[in-house]
């Protein structure tokens, strides 16, 4: 998987951003050539293809460019060249190269980007009415989206009336009456629903540029501004609502990316589709608002740029029909078997996609963990998550040989990558399966890096066999974000280290067989310097642990203890006092680990289930509003989510310190929203004594609180959000 742009789409941004910076205009856009770029070689222009006029305008949108670009290329020229024959192509495309301008008329009075319009076609006469038509009265040609097909018409043909209306950012728009006007063609085989694909698609590719656009613009603005001596990012809640503006702008260009990319290989986008136009309309305008607020006065100024992009972003999601009219469009249904997946086109090119064997692997997995635990099992972990009834189904995945599925062979691993490794997480979320994350993904990954050979040769074949359990002592009554400041100590006494101290919330504690212990081994070095991390043998009988039961009512954490733990040298990690660098790089795997779209399927699929179930009265619950939209909601919630996952693994071993940081931000506050909305679903329209709904209700209830946790483990989010905003926007980070 690679979400990098091709070198074609890397060329045309290039083009772009260099004819912009010069002259941000439609009359520069027109003499640098890019309305060009996608017309067809025999008729004087480059003949490149959708995903590259996607690249021109995100970089347009970008730019803030206001112009008839959108209109032209986005709605005009990519339809045209999907849906056109090649004699329409070069009747209607003629003037493309040089300036002329085309539109669409798509929404009407009653709706935005209709399946069925009001709008008729008969005997290639059209009558109706269209509404926010963008610079109909500048355009040679329009195309017309009816009950019978898509037509093209020039806007000065008898019997089409353009009335101008007003938008936010001040640039042409119409309404648009036929009465009886004759088209000049129909795009044959052409549908309505293949034409608001491609105009969403198109809409998607701008939007992820203003948004980007916007971010940049607000991070230089905070970052160089300063109030009280200090630049504005330096402050906390800054730097928060910066974060919260770079995820958003994030998400929107993964589904963008992922919608051209499907569109433009010939596969079905309309799932993506659904959930890009939602997240458009619900995410974008909100966090426009928020770019206003961090300009404080200056983004008021009608001549300083945050205002073109408000405002585009705003006449965008009025064309939508905005965020109830879209979530209506998310599609709901069950949970899709994997499909057979794509290969790559080439090495080097684009692909957002699962291959074959990688959907092979998914659906292996789905099948493996739907009947992986017995109800005994599931009945004993209830209450206790780390026992013996835990260690018999992961020593049962480790003999199955399911614990390998990222690692690397030469440690014991099936080879697979970090997008395999994904997949597996993905799919044991999704069926509620305990996994030994904290081992399995976090220490033996880094020991895999930073551990001795001894150690390799100890652990690592017995954390793939599903025998040995860690658990992280980090966390301490005075150091809980503020790691650095931990006190636990460990002196050197010979062969051994001397270990005293005290570790709070250390998850599975009880029941592990060594701690992933961070202790300071240098009291005179500055607090990050002097950490090291040691490997704790829990039989030592200086070690102990209180049992700590949490809100769901089960025993997962603990506090510890260390009175004189002796812990023979060779059980250092890493080099002493370099222990830093190895908690960094296990925060990084855990802050992935904790963010799996997985969750989010285990919800739906759960609530979708008893929705389609007809209740006490007969009725599914599925037939109100109010339950199809939440669960579209947490289905375009889910699929952002596996977008951010599926970036994050595509990058490989290195994983970048902003998007770990944001996937983590991102799935655990959104899965505690999708909890909430299920649970007033369910609480709403189901009746708590059906055992069915009773079930479903203690599940929700437990996922509710279980899921309150990850917000702060790993890293306190608001400790994550800095982490953004100074290394994903490299602006001044807030002081410590």
């Amino acid at each position: 998987m690679d979400f990098s742009p091709d070198p074609e789409q890397q060329a045309v941004a290039d083009v772009v951003t260099s004819v912009l910076d010069r002259d941000n205009s439609w009359e520069a856009l027109v003499a640098g050539g890019v309305t060009a770029l996608a017309v067809p070689e025999r008729l004087g222009g480059d003949g490149v293809g959708l995903s590259e006029v996607a690249t021109a305008l995100t970089e347009i949108g970008r730019h803030g460019t206001i112009s008839p670009a959108l209109a032209a290329l986005g709605f005009g020229l990519v339809p045209l060249l999907e849906l056109a024959t090649e004699a329409q192509q070069d009747r209607y495309l003629a003037g493309v190269a040089k300036g002329a301008v085309l539109t669409a008329a798509l929404d009407e009075p009653t709706a935005a980007l209709p399946e069925q319009p009001g709008v008729t076609l008969a005997g290639n006469r059209l009558s109706g009415t269209k509404i926010g038509v963008p610079f109909a009265e500048q355009a040679e040609w329009m195309l017309v989206t009816a009950d019978s097909g898509v037509a093209v018409i020039s806007p000065k043909a008898p019997g089409v009336q353009l009335t101008k209306t007003p938008t936010a950012n001040h640039s042409d728009e119409y309404v648009v009456v036929f009465d009886g006007a004759e088209a000049d063609a129909v795009l044959d085989g052409a549908s309505v629903h293949q034409m608001n694909h491609l105009a969403l698609a198109m809409i998607g590719a701008y939007t992820s540029g203003l948004v980007a656009g916007a971010l940049r613009l607000t991070a230089d603005y905070v970052g160089s501004r300063e109030q009280f001596g200090r630049p504005l990012s330096t402050f906390q809640t800054v730097a928060a609502q910066l974060s919260e503006i770079y995820i958003v702008s994030r998400t929107i260009t993964l589904a963008a990316t992922s919608v051209v990319w499907r569109l433009a290989n010939g596969l079905d986008a309309s799932d993506d589709l659904g959930v890009l136009g939602y997240w458009i309309t619900s995410q974008a305008p909100p966090v426009m608002q928020l770019c206003h607020h961090l300009h404080g006065g200056m983004g008021m100024d009608v001549d300083y740029p945050m205002d073109r992009y408000y405002s585009t972003i705003k006449d965008l999601n009025r064309l939508l029909g905005g965020r109830s009219h879209r979530l209506d469009r998310v599609e709901v249904a069950s949970a899709a078997e994997p499909g057979e997946g794509q290969q790559p086109a080439a090495a080097g090119a684009m692909f957002v996609d699962l291959t074959p064997e990688q959907r092979k692997l998914q659906a292996e997995l789905r099948e493996y963990f739907a009947n992986l635990i017995t109800p005994d099992e599931e009945k004993a972990m209830a209450t206790d998550r780390h026992n013996e009834a835990y260690r018999a189904v992961i020593r049962r995945m480790g003999r199955d040989g399911k614990l390998g599925v990222g690692w690397p062979k030469e440690f014991g691993g099936l080879g697979f990558g970090p997008i395999e490794q994904q997949i597996f997480v993905n799919e044991a979320q999704r069926a509620d399966i305990p996994l030994p994350a904290v081992t399995l993904q976090t220490v033996g990954p880094t020991l895999q890096v930073y551990g001795n050979e001894a150690q390799k040769k100890k652990f690592l074949p017995d954390i793939l066999a599903g025998e040995v359990h860690f658990a992280i002592g980090y966390t301490e009554p005075e150091a809980g974000t503020d790691l650095a400041s931990l006190r636990t100590t460990a002196v050197r006494d010979g062969d051994h280290y001397i270990v005293n101290g005290q570790k709070v919330f250390t998850t599975g504690a009880h029941d592990a067989d060594y701690i992933w212990l961070a202790v300071r081994t240098d009291p005179t070095a500055v607090k990050h310097k002097g950490i090291s991390i040691l490997i704790v043998d829990t039989k030592d009988p200086g070690y102990s642990w209180t049992p700590m039961i949490l809100s769901d009512g089960a025993h997962h954490t603990n506090a510890t203890y260390y009175n004189d733990v002796r812990v023979p040298v060779d059980m250092l990690v890493g080099e002493e006092n370099g222990g830093w660098k190895l908690i960094t790089t296990q925060l990084n795997n855990e802050r992935v680990m904790l963010g799996p779209a997985g969750r989010f399927g285990a919800i739906y699929d759960k609530v979708y289930a008893w929705a389609t179930t007809p209740g006490g009265d007969g009725v599914n619950p599925i037939s109100h509003d109010a339950v199809k939209r939440g669960l579209g909601e947490i289905h375009a919630m889910f699929r952002i989510n596996e977008l951010l996952n599926w970036q994050v693994a595509a990058a490989g071993e290195i994983i970048d310190v902003a998007d770990a940081a944001a996937t983590k931000v991102f799935g655990t506050e959104r899965i505690q929203y999708a909890g909430r909305l299920a649970e007033e679903i369910v609480g709403c329209y189901g009746n708590p004594a059906d055992p069915a709904t009773a079930a479903l209700l203690r599940w929700l209830d437990v996922q509710t609180k279980r899921n309150l946790v990850i917000t702060f483990g790993g890293g306190v989010n608001e400790v994550m959000r800095e982490m953004i905003a100074a290394s994903g926007l490299k602006v001044p980070r807030v002081p410590r």
